[in-house]
């Protein structure tokens, strides 16, 4: 019985081991993801408008609605 139980607790080490390791893969990978945004400027949302746009749509419709978001952009 101790065996069994010495066996399961290696193998919950491992899984745990593994799954840490693959939260610090993904965590690298985000946080690299989010500078190499921030080096081109792209981190933040950006209002532009479009020349596919329609003439007769206005030139508010592009604008956000939150007045907060329109501070950011």
């Amino acid at each position: 019985m101790e065996l069994s139980l010495s066996i399961d607790k290696a193998r919950m080490d491992r899984q745990v081991g593994e799954a840490h390791r693959m939260f610090n893969r993904v965590l690298v990978c985000w946080a690299g993801d989010v500078l190499e945004l921030r080096r081109q400027g792209l981190l933040a949302p950006t209002w532009k408008f479009t020349p596919s746009s329609s003439e007769d749509q206005a030139p508010t419709a592009f604008l956000p609605m939150n007045p907060s978001a329109r501070k950011a952009a």
